[in-house]
């Protein structure tokens, strides 16, 4: 049973119920339900009109969503889908990809909401052209078509080729075109191991597209010539936006790449995997997010650039310099003069050993969403987050950073928030656990 019945049967539902036929005489005419019958006649449906789907992921998941995707633009959707799962979501994985394309799609922008299946429209060979002006015109009256239900009108019409062949030529419009490797000489057997004369030690979670740049001017190097020396996995990985995706073609050849880049850098190879994630070591419990590196952290190593890392997805602070680490978008702020934030960052901290990093973000989250926007009295303005924002934007004014920017806000609610985050746990682990509100059976029982 189709999810909404053609305009023109459902119309024609409305014409027999003003003419007078009984839900049941218009069910057993047209071959629907009953209950499909009453829907449309009662107003609940309107003909040509998709009925609104119920959002299965919840605010505080879609906020979690929304964090998780600006903390990490590269983020995998089925990473993502992981996450939720160990988080409480229960729907299937078409349900998310579903609503995750929502929260993907920036405000104000005019994009169509099935983008992928009208270009399959537009370009595709399988339709011809009175096809495809067919496929336009359904897309363009229903924005929220499903390709089953456009499948199954094109076949009507005369499409030949099956479901399978279209679903995968689909799929190829939704997959995004990888950029070609870089060219690069084979090494001739029997040559010697190419050794640099400097070695440079990486940055924790440093991205190997930050860290093989800096290998090579540091060798007075250019990229290409550093890439020509080693095997073509490094170039297929700096290539492809997400450095942290393990391609099933290119786990065989990681440890060759480790070693190989080991040698040429003077260093071990347990320091690179342990220092640079594009090698798949796990060096972090749970998620991580996109930063820049503290740039005091950098400096003791001689490094003045700025340098985009992959951290902890819970760790937003650096403990040792006072210094907030925003998402790669914004930039790092200076938060000395409030070392509240700091003692937040440790008490987050503590709250692992209790619980993951997943669901300390998810109570992070809901917790920004609860704290009031102003104080409740005069005597409560010097603790309050509006007057640590103003502290942090007179303090990093002076640096040359603009004090239009989202970083402030979130590092100034960042104590407050995580002050509520132990009692959200707890009320969540009680909605979990229905044992959690169950009476002890071992009390005595009331007389």
């Amino acid at each position: 049973m189709p999810n909404m019945l053609p305009r023109d049967r459902a119309e024609l539902i409305l014409a027999l119920g003003k003419a007078g036929w009984s839900v049941n005489a218009i069910a057993g005419q047209l071959g629907y339900s009953p209950t499909t019958i009453r829907s449309y006649l009662t107003g609940r449906k309107t003909p040509g009109v998709r009925t609104a789907r119920t959002r299965l992921l919840t605010d505080a998941l879609a906020d979690y969503s929304r964090q998780r995707l600006t903390e990490d633009p590269q983020l995998r959707p089925h990473a993502l889908f992981n996450e939720l799962k160990e988080l409480g979501f229960q729907a299937s994985k078409a349900t998310f990809y579903r609503e995750i394309q929502q929260l993907r799609q920036p405000s104000g922008q005019p994009t169509h909401p099935n983008q992928d299946l009208l270009d399959l429209v537009s370009r595709s060979r399988l339709l011809t052209d009175a096809l495809a002006d067919y496929g336009r015109l359904r897309l363009t009256e229903d924005p929220q078509l499903r390709p089953n239900a456009l499948f199954n009108e094109l076949k009507e019409r005369g499409l030949s080729t099956g479901k399978a062949t279209f679903y995968r030529e689909l799929q190829q419009f939704r997959q995004p075109v990888e950029q070609p490797a870089l060219p690069r000489p084979l090494r001739r057997p029997g040559e010697h191991t190419v050794v640099l004369p400097r070695p440079i030690a990486p940055i924790t979670g440093e991205t190997l597209s930050s860290y093989l740049p800096r290998l090579a001017r540091a060798n007075h190097l250019t990229l290409a010539e550093v890439l020509a020396t080693l095997p073509s996995w490094f170039s297929t990985k700096i290539n492809n936006p997400d450095e942290l995706s393990q391609h099933h073609m290119l786990v065989p050849a990681t440890t060759d790449a480790l070693n190989a880049l080991a040698r040429l850098a003077r260093t071990t190879p347990q320091h690179l995997a342990g220092a640079l994630p594009a090698f798949g070591a796990t060096h972090t419990r749970g998620p991580v997010r996109a930063t820049t590196a503290c740039r005091y952290c950098t400096a003791r190593r001689g490094v003045s650039d700025p340098i985009p890392v992959h951290l902890p997805v819970h760790l937003k602070v650096c403990t040792h310099h006072g210094i907030w680490l925003s998402d790669t978008s914004q930039p790092n702020l200076d938060v000395t003069a409030c070392p509240e934030i700091i003692t937040a960052q440790h008490r987050a901290n503590r709250l692992l050993r209790r619980y993951t990093p997943q669901q300390l973000v998810l109570a992070h989250e809901i917790a920004v969403t609860a704290i009031p926007p102003w104080p409740t009295s005069q005597a409560a303005i010097p603790r309050h987050w509006r007057h640590r924002l103003l502290t942090l934007q007179t303090i990093n004014q002076h640096r040359g950073i603009g004090t239009d920017h989202d970083a402030y806000t979130r590092a100034a609610k960042y104590p407050d928030a995580i002050a509520l985050v132990p009692g959200i746990l707890n009320i969540r682990a009680n909605e979990q656990d229905p044992m959690a509100n169950s009476p002890d059976p071992r009390a005595p029982r009331q007389p």
